[in-house]
């Protein structure tokens, strides 16, 4: 079902130093997939249009429009002066819009339609002006802006990492950056942020405290799995999320395809991969887009597959098939 009264924000204009590459750190592929594109197909399942869909870029403007197949809209964020400035930078498309806007950001993969659902339903039932998905780690969580609650537990500020006192760092919930606003406040809201900080940047989770000084609806609510707070900013971050993916792939090409495999530390499946009921995948086997493979097939050890279609019965090992 379409979800007209909603438009997003993918805040993807950064300069990912940390990536250490040419390339934009959201044009990296995770499983033969854009980390962009991973999160524009899962903001899509929930129902929203993909032209009410806005990406903020800057200097990654051209690579980032080569990659992003879906029919989206962009902005432009000439200087990258914080986020804040960087929603800012998408206000033209949004000035006569009167619903509600989902912000977020375009170097995590690891948001899923289900969190975002979620969201979108705690923020309707609960008349939000603004509401944001914050994480819980079970251990130290990554430097990412702490969330500060007061006694009754009722969320009064974001302290970013390199603001908070050492009491502070000690807590373990943390801000996704994946916000809901009512469009009509959070522009005018913007305007008031400054950058008297110590990056000297537009940082939007100080929208918080402006929320909470004009006695607006606040809220957070914490994802079921921490993981959808995760950013990739580095080459060992996009590494781990290259396991962890084909993790979550194998598991339901297990369950709900009858899919066996013998040792899924060794396997990669990427997106786009069908395979049959009681196939065997065997250790060392490389499944890449494009590849379908039938019923009752053995598949595997050192095999390499891609866009190649494999009868059903048949048996493939120790070879690399492409087309």
């Amino acid at each position: 079902m379409k979800t007209k009264d909603i438009k997003v924000v993918i805040l993807a204009a950064g300069k990912s130093k940390r990536m250490v590459s040419e390339k934009s750190k959201i044009v990296h592929k995770i499983l033969g997939k854009e980390i962009i594109n991973i999160l524009i197909d899962n903001l899509i399942d929930t129902g929203i249009d993909e032209e009410d869909i806005i990406v903020v870029v800057g200097k990654n403007r051209k690579e980032v429009e080569s990659v992003i197949k879906a029919n989206v809209k962009f902005a432009i964020q000439e200087e990258q002066l914080g986020t804040a400035h960087a929603l800012l930078s998408a206000e033209t498309h949004l000035k006569d819009f009167k619903g509600d806007l989902i912000v977020t950001v375009g170097d995590n993969p690891y948001i899923t339609s289900e969190e975002i659902n979620n969201l979108i339903d705690y923020y309707k039932t609960n008349n939000s002006v603004c509401t944001f998905i914050s994480a819980v780690f079970p251990s130290t969580p990554p430097p990412y802006g702490r969330v500060i609650r007061d006694e009754e537990g009722n969320v009064v500020g974001v302290v970013e990492e390199i603001e908070a006192s050492e009491e502070q760092l000690k807590i373990r919930e943390v801000n996704s950056s994946i916000y809901m606003f009512n469009n009509g406040v959070v522009f005018p809201l913007l305007k008031l942020i400054d950058n008297n900080n110590a990056k000297g940047e537009y940082y939007l989770t100080d929208i918080i405290k402006l929320l909470n000084n004009g006695n607006y609806k606040l809220h957070a609510v914490i994802a079921k799995d921490y993981k959808v707070s995760i950013g990739i900013n580095n080459k060992w971050e996009l590494a781990q999320a290259e396991r962890d993916f084909a993790n979550r792939i194998m598991r339901v090409l297990a369950e709900k395809k009858g899919v066996i495999f013998l040792n899924t530390n060794t396997t990669t499946i990427e997106f786009g991969v069908e395979i049959g009921k009681d196939s065997v995948i065997y250790p060392c086997s490389y499944l890449a887009q494009g590849t379908i493979i039938g019923k009752n097939c053995i598949i595997g050890p050192n095999v390499y597959l891609k866009n190649v279609v494999i009868n059903d019965n048949e048996k493939i090992s120790f070879q690399r098939k492409e087309k």
